[in-house]
């Protein structure tokens, strides 16, 4: 995994590890890059099933909380 990816899961992960979501807007800010990359980079984590999305925006699905503490907890 590029580390491009693993620091938006570790973001999604830290944001969202309390039952709420990350929005399409906060992580253009905080990556500081377009919808469009973000997009990208999104749709591969969720063929990975590891980010799900949601009309709230995008959340950590529970394989991917699996992975995430393995990795930074």
């Amino acid at each position: 995994m590029k580390q491009q990816t693993r620091d938006i899961l570790n973001y999604i992960y830290h944001k969202t590890n309390h039952g709420f979501f990350v929005t399409m807007d906060a992580l253009e800010t905080e990556f500081a890059l377009t919808g469009t990359q973000l997009r990208a980079i999104l749709e591969d984590l969720k063929d990975e099933i590891l980010v799900v999305e949601h009309d709230e925006g995008f959340q950590v699905s529970q394989p991917g909380m699996n992975y995430c503490r393995t990795q930074w907890d």
